[in-house]
């Protein structure tokens, strides 16, 4: 081979190298299935806004448990009242292209150096509404007028004393601002000061990765390399004050680390294994903080310590190249990461960010590459490049990974 990957594309990190003094690039744009599915913690496929599609009681706005209790208290309501405004109906899908785009020099014929730069563009196509039906309080009417036989003191009421339902705006308006029950203006139940849940998309450079790979071994039957690099928290993170919008980047810096192993004993046949592991480093993000996994709506608010778990990853391929530069490729990978570690000062339920953050996924590529590399070094082809076509299916998982596909096309030039 010409150089490192000119014969095929694996999509895995196999062990071979640039030669010294060449330099490459590869650009892959992926393009994902639209996608409204999860795996839960036992695995199973759910909804991906299934915990936003919720009785709304007290468990998510919490005044509305006061307000059970005072109406209670006063005799108005029956023991097994629940103060609720309806039900939450969402739905989100989410539609994803990421283009990798890799620079890569052969420093000596042991030594590649480069650095991938990812490009996202995200949307998450929002239907949120609010089903009233099953409400049981309601907008006080004459809240704020002489005539309010509650003096000012109970916004919302029990429907069966008159309340009126909410509508899906009004919901908008607790979640954001807070509600002006009566429209003079003035906020009579202060708000979660979210932003307003709508379809939300997103452009930009996520995490972009620098480093080398280094082969240590080069025999006729094996290649082994080290490949070691750093990931810079350069996407944009999660915004803590959206319900709804999707991060470019995980915020943290973290190094990388990869043992690639290459069996190339077998002729037109190259098998790979390879170990990744990366490191996560701490810091510091203003995140909320909801009392449950579950129930992400909340009024806590903190700069919290981070320690996200590392990410370990096992993959294995082959590659069967069956006719001069057309090769086949296969790939699996397991993955896991480790329970991310939150704190912070001020007595919230941090736990609640960490629980189902170890995630486990397992996934499968199918690729086919073209390389002109044979027919360039015989001068049949004036330009040395590898093109390709691959199929990515996230199959398993657990803890709130998507369920997605992709289809991905790649280039790679050599100079």
């Amino acid at each position: 081979c010409y150089a490192a990957f000119v014969c095929h594309i694996s999509y895995a990190d196999d062990a071979d190298v640039l030669p010294k003094g060449v330099f490459s690039i590869y650009a892959e744009p992926k393009f994902y299935f639209t996608t409204h599915e999860r795996y839960n913690p036992d695995g199973d496929v759910e909804d991906v806004a299934v915990d936003y599609n919720t009785n709304l009681n007290g468990n998510v706005f919490p005044g509305l448990g006061d307000l059970e209790m005072i109406f209670k208290g006063l005799g108005l309501v029956p023991p097994d009242f629940t103060a609720s405004i309806g039900r939450s109906v969402v739905s989100f899908k989410y539609n994803f292209t990421i283009s990798d785009f890799v620079f890569a020099y052969g420093v000596t014929d042991r030594l590649t150096v480069g650095i991938v730069v990812p490009y996202w563009w995200v949307k998450n196509t929002i239907d949120a509404r609010l089903d009233n039906s099953s409400a049981t309080v309601g907008k006080n009417p004459l809240h704020g007028t002489p005539g309010d036989p509650f003096g000012g003191l109970a916004p919302l009421i029990p429907r069966a004393l008159g309340g009126s339902s909410l509508t899906t705006e009004d919901v908008q308006d607790l979640l954001g601002k807070g509600l002006d029950v009566n429209g003079d203006g003035t906020i009579d139940i202060p708000g979660f000061k979210y932003k307003r849940v709508e379809t939300f998309s997103n452009n930009g450079i996520g995490d972009i990765e620098a480093g080398f790979k280094y082969q240590y071994l080069k025999t006729d039957n094996w290649r082994l390399a080290f490949t070691g690099g750093v990931r810079f928290p350069t996407g944009e993170i999660d915004d803590p004050d959206n319900l709804v919008d999707y991060p470019l980047g995980a915020g943290v810096y973290a190094l990388l680390f990869r043992l690639n192993n290459d069996f190339t004993g077998v002729k037109n046949l190259v098998l790979n294994a390879t170990f990744r592991y990366d490191l996560l480093l701490p810091d510091k993000e203003v995140r909320r903080v909801p009392d449950n996994v579950n129930r992400p709506i909340t009024l806590n608010k903190e700069e919290v310590r981070r320690n996200l778990g590392d990410i370990i990853e096992f993959q294995a391929s082959g590659t069967y190249t069956f006719l001069k530069g057309l090769s086949f490729s296969l790939l699996y990978k397991y993955g896991f990461s480790l329970e991310d570690r939150i704190s912070g000062n001020k007595g919230f339920a941090y736990e609640s960010l960490m629980d189902e953050t170890n995630y486990t996924e397992q996934l499968y590529i199918i690729g086919l590459s073209y390389s002109t590399i044979p027919l360039y070094m015989e001068k049949k082809f004036p330009v040395p490049f590898t093109a390709s076509i691959a199929y990515r299916n996230r199959f398993a998982g657990s803890n709130n990974v998507l369920k997605s596909q992709y289809i991905a096309f790649g280039l790679q030039v050599y100079f």
